[in-house]
């Protein structure tokens, strides 16, 4: 049979049943829809979750520290963390890099302009190498201390940043900040100064003025981050001498299985550990059962949606059995009549799932255009929600299901139907 009469006798016979056949592509169409929002939500929402989690809570990372000890409501360091105990750390099996952060230890306070208000606060600032804040900086920055005449180039914690939308700004009325606006943002650090000038005197001052080059949702680095060569320079400026000690170090570990061993040195070094693990799991744990639950229930819904489909084609053919019987008394063989009604099924699969993508991407570009604000404040899902795309291999993926779904279902009725005599679907 010549490809133009196979397309010829498909489509009218669709047509000739346009009733149950749109009754049949719109049942579908809702199975399609379901297993879009199944698999992209295990595609698109999951996997940009995880990636931004892994931003904040590196899996393969030990945080380090002093051990203290309380004293009433005084706490003191116990050990130290200097760079003979950093070089010890890092000679250790299964350690890749340390990366140490070392705080400025004197008062500093940061000034500037926000929508045309001056604003001056008391501020954190840390002093990390570029390793540990070059995921969230833009390709070209270098992350060190400036030339003479240049800014310091400074990334800003995510929540930090959360700190003055979500308290700061409503509860002074102020105007709140866009992540990507602020991005470039100078301001000026002044150290040695602090506003609490009647606890605090002022030795020797410095002002400094720095540039926004990124934020990050690292919760191990709160505060304003800084250069580390730039925050030893002002810490031996302020001292008068070079400055060993740090607070804190990120160990970054080979094989997440020798956590635990390295833990335990660590430990034994007379060194705080705390570890990522726990909090990463825990939450891949909840995406996985919430992913696995929208899959089974986008299952159960297919499932149901071929039970009818089978039952209402069955009804369809039965109804069609003169058809059958016709094709056979033209000459057609099985082989053309199985053909016939399998790309008429195919077509409809095919429709199906056009309508169901289609519907399903324009409820999507809705829901993610209207998202609440509040949401895209949260750190993580903020961030996470900025590369939540869809799959377009996904789409052709439940389009190709789709058309085979329709395809099947209409090969195991019509073979059954062909079972029988010539004779007998003539009657």
């Amino acid at each position: 049979m010549r490809l133009q009469s196979y397309f010829y006798l498909t489509l009218r016979s669709i047509s000739r049943n346009a009733g149950r056949s749109i009754l049949n592509i719109l049942g579908m169409m809702v199975g399609v829809f379901f297993l879009c929002a199944a698999l992209t939500g295990y595609v698109s929402v999951r996997t940009p979750l995880l990636i931004e989690l892994s931003r904040a809570f590196p899996e393969k990372r030990l945080i380090v520290k002093p051990k203290t000890l309380g004293i009433g409501p005084v706490q003191v360091d116990r050990t130290r963390l200097n760079r003979d105990i950093l070089d010890k750390v890092g000679h250790l099996r299964g350690v890749n890099s340390v990366f140490p952060i070392q705080p400025v230890f004197f008062p500093v306070r940061a000034e500037g302009r926000i929508f045309s208000q001056e604003i001056s606060t008391d501020i954190v600032v840390n002093g990390a190498p570029p390793e540990l804040v070059k995921d969230c900086i833009q390709s070209g920055i270098n992350f060190t201390s400036p030339l003479p005449g240049e800014p310091l180039p400074v990334v800003i914690s995510r929540y930090f940043l959360d700190l003055y939308n979500l308290g700061l700004a409503q509860s002074n009325n102020l105007p709140k900040f866009n992540e990507a606006s602020a991005v470039g943002r100078t301001f000026n650090l002044i150290l040695g100064e602090s506003t609490i000038s009647d606890l605090i005197s002022v030795e020797k001052s410095k002002t400094i003025t720095c540039r926004v080059v990124g934020f990050t949702t690292d919760i191990s680095l709160f505060g304003i981050i800084i250069p580390l060569d730039a925050a030893r320079q002002y810490n031996a400026w302020y001292a008068g001498h070079e400055v060993t000690d740090y607070t804190i170090a990120h160990v970054e570990i080979i094989d997440i299985k020798e956590m635990d061993r390295l833990s335990g040195e660590l430990s034994g070094m007379g060194l705080m550990v705390e570890t990522n693990r726990d909090v990463i799991r825990q939450f891949r744990l909840a995406l996985n059962i919430i992913s696995g639950v929208l899959i089974c229930f986008a299952v159960c819904i297919i499932l149901l949606v071929a039970v009818n489909l089978t039952h209402s084609e069955s009804l369809t053919l039965i109804e069609r059995r003169d058809e059958v019987g016709l094709l056979y008394a033209v000459g057609a063989s099985r082989k053309v009549v199985r053909r016939l009604f399998v790309g008429e099924k195919m077509l409809a699969g095919f429709a199906s799932g056009i309508l169901g993508i289609g519907l399903f991407t324009i409820l999507w570009r809705i829901a993610m255009t209207s998202m609440p604000e509040f949401l895209r404040g949260f750190p993580v899902i903020g961030s996470a929600i900025d590369n939540m795309a869809l799959d377009f291999r996904v789409m052709g993926a439940v389009l190709l299901f789709a058309t085979f779904w329709g395809a099947m279902i209409g090969y195991l009725l019509i073979c059954r139907l062909l079972r029988l005599p010539p004779a007998r679907l003539m009657r």
